[in-house]
């Protein structure tokens, strides 16, 4: 898909979205039952109102707020089809998106929609360098399935899959501005670090991580 078209694409996409619905601790998997999906803020209102946050308050995101956010960000809106609520090289689907929080890490399911244990540790702190990554109650990582992009070459993997992803986050900086929360797409990860601490294969890649949180108002 072109890269014009792609960015027009992610526009019509992000705020469609309402689940109400609840997801597991990282102790164990949970389904996620679909709810209505549909938003009270309309695209252009959201889209004036989408920036970057670096300071976050301590409250946390409740589960069902979680829920739809992920869905906006990479959920199935063509159950006959499988495909997303945002484009990808080819249609490969090749990012996937974990959740670190207090609990630990949980990895979204969007076949499922459910959220399986990853990792049994707080790693937000770690996830990057710039330290108000740490400070927001929940950070998204995510991480490329180079496998699924076998028929491109390497470098075109590599970039292909930072698109996709920063696609999946302006989803997300969509519903986060439609639903009061604060987030920032970060380059800057400890890719290498995030990769051993989720024990990822070399055909997978750390790309972005995302904090997210209610901003902090003082």
């Amino acid at each position: 898909m072109p890269g014009l078209t792609r960015r027009i694409f992610i526009a019509s996409a992000a705020l469609s979205a309402g689940m109400t619905s609840k997801l597991a601790s990282a102790g164990k998997d949970a389904a996620v039952p679909a709810g209505a999906k549909r938003g009270d803020m309309p695209l252009l209102e959201a889209l004036s109102k989408r920036r970057s946050t670096r300071l976050f308050s301590d409250e946390t995101i409740d589960e069902a707020t979680l829920a739809t956010m992920l869905w906006c960000a990479f959920g199935i809106n063509r159950p006959d089809s499988g495909y997303r609520t945002a484009p990808s090289w080819r249609s490969s689907m090749e990012t996937d998106i974990y959740v670190a929080d207090t609990g630990g890490v949980r990895k979204f399911d969007p076949s499922a929609e459910a959220m399986a244990p990853a990792l049994n540790e707080d790693i937000r702190k770690k996830a990057s360098p710039q330290p108000f990554v740490g400070t927001a109650p929940t950070v998204l990582i995510y991480v490329a399935d180079r496998s699924r992009m076998a028929e491109a070459a390497e470098p075109a993997q590599i970039q292909s899959a930072h698109v996709d992803a920063a696609i999946i986050a302006q989803n997300v900086y969509l519903y986060c501005a439609s639903a009061g929360l604060g987030t920032c797409l970060v380059g800057g990860a400890d890719k290498e670090g995030l990769k051993a601490l989720l024990r990822l294969p070399d055909t997978k890649l750390v790309t972005f991580v995302q904090p997210i949180g209610y901003p902090k108002t003082n």
